[in-house]
């Protein structure tokens, strides 16, 4: 009977020691699952932030080509009046010419009426005295 109880005792120290490396082996593996888990959340998180990053660079990509394109619009408006200014300053120029001659035009009729008109007065002031 003895020795019925020491293999009984035996055999309890054994599962006894059994069930202390299986909880140590159940705690190792609940703390593995836990990091798993962790790791898990951590990349969902970055996951999230990365799609979030990835829908603002999109947005400010759209951005930037409605700016690039409001730009070359702009650009474009730019030539377009530079072309104008440009065409009507040529037009001012010439009309500025046009005036110079057109000025000196009128002053020489100017002196030559006058000329005529003090001619016209002088023939009649010698036809009157005559």
């Amino acid at each position: 009977m003895e020795s019925q109880q020491t293999e009984r005792d035996q055999e309890i120290i054994s599962y006894e020691n059994r069930i202390k490396v299986l909880e140590s082996e159940v705690e190792a593996r609940e703390n593995q699952l836990e990091e798993a888990k962790q790791f898990q959340r951590d990349s969902e998180a970055t996951l999230n932030e990365s799609d979030v990053l990835a829908k603002k660079i999109s947005t400010l990509e759209e951005k930037l080509d409605d700016a690039e394109s409001q730009l070359r619009e702009a650009l474009e408006k730019i030539r377009k009046y530079d072309l104008d200014n440009e065409a009507l300053q040529r037009i001012i120029t010439q009309h500025e010419k046009d005036k110079e001659i057109l000025e000196q035009r009128h002053e020489d009729v100017s002196e030559k009426y006058s000329a005529t008109k003090n001619e016209l007065e002088e023939t009649i002031k010698m036809l009157e005295s005559i």
